[in-house]
């Protein structure tokens, strides 16, 4: 198996949707920032290790059980970061009322 090309997608997105300049000035305002530069940091960590893993095949079972795990977290951490935004949203909306 080589690897899932969707582990490397859902990086860049998390990474370059999910990370706007809005959101980061919110999770500020509201505390989060440690938390969101700490996902961040482990977003890039995971990039580093996929560039490292590009074009190769994976031969060992629990690595590859293990990236499929991953994929899973990177799902898990884009919902979060797409409910971050829209509790940030929704915050607007109610401080315009």
């Amino acid at each position: 198996m080589a690897v899932d090309a969707a582990i490397g997608w859902l990086v860049q997105s998390i990474m370059g949707n999910c990370f706007t300049e809005k959101l980061e000035v919110w999770t500020r305002s509201v505390g989060l920032d440690d938390d969101v530069e700490k996902l961040k940091s482990a977003m890039r960590y995971v990039q580093m290790v996929l560039d490292a893993a590009n074009g190769r095949k994976i031969k060992s079972e629990p690595l590859e059980y293990s990236l499929g795990d991953l994929k899973e977290l990177l799902y898990d951490a884009e919902d979060v970061m797409d409910e971050l935004d829209y509790c940030r949203l929704q915050e607007n909306i109610t401080n315009r009322m």
